[in-house]
């Protein structure tokens, strides 16, 4: 058992954290390297070593960014006990709040961002334990419980395991302002003796000791600071807050928090018996160095090429007449072979076939990106269309699900850290009906609180993060008051009806199309001249007929590549339907 009174077990886990931090160097060197593709040749001077001409890593990184965290999740908190269920919509229409206005989108995008170089890393903090000093800004206050991104630079966790949930150990360090930590009653006051300002350069244990004024300040930091760890100790079920220089005793030792411990790690593909896990920049990373390579080279090319006429001395004077002509012009010439064209350089056929073959590796490997980033049809038609979204999103459900999982544990550790915390209060009201204009009072306060909060088993569902356009909502609805309307007997039992005058303000809305209610006007007749149901007569017989349209939309993108490299190697035969299908 780990006893932090004894200076062995201190020394051990000093040492422990030392080597898991040398062991996930690589792994930071090879983020960095990639982070460099991702910012280009043009962000500032430390980016990219070399032009970087067509920029994929981005493309990719975006549609994964739109696909998984577009918005604010919506939550439903549900419990399997009955008498529990109006209490537990009060919690969640809180919660639903508190996220609003704790920006929970922006923080989950840069971990999802973080995740595709490697790994994101969330922290979810309580004031007792959380030294940083924030913007002074609602949704970051201090005292509030908070989800903030850890960058993988400043994380660490326990490299000696085979897998990320059985880690004995994990930290991240940061710097803090000198005065707020001397100050704090809460740190004991015996190690704090030990310590002093750090600069951010000095990294090293021993250039540390030799820091002793208390006055260290760096150029860019209007304050002395000081390197701090916050290390997660499942074992003793504890945060500490650690010196990250002076080994020694923690400033202070945390015995509560949320379950599981106060850190959350997103990742996209496990790599067996390996902690670090395997990020989609990783294997996508060797196509966009080949694929921004060839497109080099066939810059240097395409900038060598020249066309240079030449002649024979003997027809200098024809040479000259063309000289001076403009385009189509007739030109009297006694000797035209002694005229001709040379064309020297130019790109080279056989590297833009294999660049395109490249380009559609990379689309291939990335899961179908073009699908994903909604780059333009696919097929010719729509059921075909759907096929293909569908097979291109078994990837990107896959990357849904584990971010969907990653929310789920930040949201279930949110909610009991707003649970125990004794101040917060959360304003929150909800509309009786829609229309209605009547609201009740769904406050989040703290004398609300009865037991413990794992005993209300409480289950909490995100939902609505990904990017939906309007067109899709827009068919959402045709799809339900489809359904509706083969309900109407029924609704209309219930004295329930279908206002269409909504109905079109939600579609000119949804689609941004506000001339829709301007076309679509409504006169209320008298209650006597309005018309009733009109019942549905089907005819005894019925015709149906099938109508095949074929739309020329030029094939998808890998049929036109592949035809496009067929041409540029020479290697077969283009028919005169695949040169049409180039052309349209």
């Amino acid at each position: 058992m780990l006893d932090l009174g004894r200076e062995t077990d201190i020394s051990r886990l000093y040492t422990a954290i030392d080597s898991s931090r040398d062991a996930m160097r690589p792994f930071r060197e090879k983020r960095s390297r990639i982070v460099r593709e991702y910012v280009g040749s043009w962000y500032n001077s430390e980016g990219a070593p070399h032009e970087v001409l067509v920029n994929l890593l981005e493309m990719a990184a975006s549609a994964y960014a739109t696909g998984l965290a577009y918005q604010n999740p919506k939550v439903r908190v549900t419990t399997p006990f009955l008498e529990l269920w109006p209490f537990a919509f009060r919690f969640q229409q809180s919660l639903n709040a508190y996220i609003k206005a704790m920006r929970f989108c922006d923080t989950i995008q840069e971990i999802v961002l973080d995740a595709f170089f490697t790994m994101g890393i969330a922290k979810v903090v309580q004031a007792e334990w959380e030294s940083v000093q924030l913007a002074d800004d609602e949704w970051a206050d201090p005292g509030r419980p908070q989800v903030v991104r850890v960058s993988p630079d400043d994380f660490g966790m326990d490299m000696g395991v085979k897998e990320i949930r059985r880690s004995k150990f994990m930290w991240d360090e940061y710097r803090a302002p000198w005065d707020l930590v001397r100050e704090n009653p809460d740190y004991d006051k015996r190690v704090l003796k030990k310590l002093a300002p750090t600069s951010k350069w000095d990294r090293g244990e021993e250039e540390t000791h030799g820091i002793t004024s208390g006055t260290l300040t760096d150029d860019d930091e209007y304050g002395p600071m000081v390197d701090l760890m916050d290390v997660w100790l499942p074992e003793l079920k504890a945060v500490g807050v650690f010196s990250r220089h002076v080994r020694g005793r923690p400033l202070k030792l945390v015995d509560q928090g949320p379950k599981g411990g106060p850190y959350e790690v997103l990742y996209f593909s496990g790599v067996p018996d390996n902690a670090m896990p395997l990020s989609p920049a990783h294997s996508l990373m060797g196509l966009h160095l080949l694929y921004n390579g060839l497109m080099r080279k066939q810059s240097r090319q395409a900038r060598r090429q020249k066309t240079n006429p030449t002649y024979r001395p003997s027809a200098a004077a024809d040479a000259e007449r063309l000289k001076r002509v403009n385009d189509g012009d007739w030109v009297n010439v006694a000797d035209p072979s002694g005229i001709n064209v040379i064309n020297q350089g130019g790109v080279d056929q056989a590297n833009v076939a294999f660049s395109l073959g490249v380009i559609d590796l990379f689309d291939r490997q990335a899961g179908n990106l073009r699908a994903m980033a909604g780059l333009g049809p696919q097929t010719s038609t729509v059921g075909q269309e759907q096929l293909i979204h569908a097979a291109a999103s078994r990837k990107e459900a896959r990357m849904q699900q584990e971010t969907h999982k990653f929310v789920v544990k930040l949201l279930e550790n949110l909610a009991h850290l707003m649970w125990v915390d004794e101040m917060l209060s959360v304003p929150s009201s909800v509309e009786v009906s829609p229309g209605s204009g009547i609201r009740v009072d769904t406050s989040w306060t703290p004398e609300l609180r009865e037991g413990a909060f794992w005993k209300y088993n409480f289950e909490i569902e995100p939902y609505s993060m990904t990017y939906e356009p309007p067109e899709v909502k827009a068919q959402k609805m045709e799809r339900a008051i489809g359904q509706l309307v083969q309900m109407y007997p029924i609704l209309e039992a219930a004295g329930a009806t279908i206002d269409v005058q909504e109905l079109v303000k939600h579609y000119s809305e949804t689609l941004q199309l506000p001339e829709l209610e301007r076309v679509i006007r409504f006169v209320d007749l008298p209650a006597l001249e309005r018309p009733g149901p009109v019942e549905q007569i089907r005819p005894t017989e019925t015709t149906r007929n099938y109508v095949r349209h074929n739309i020329p939309t030029g094939g998808t993108p890998e049929a036109r590549s592949s035809i496009l490299q067929q041409t540029l190697l020479g290697g077969g035969q283009v028919t005169p339907q695949q040169q049409a299908q180039m052309m349209r």
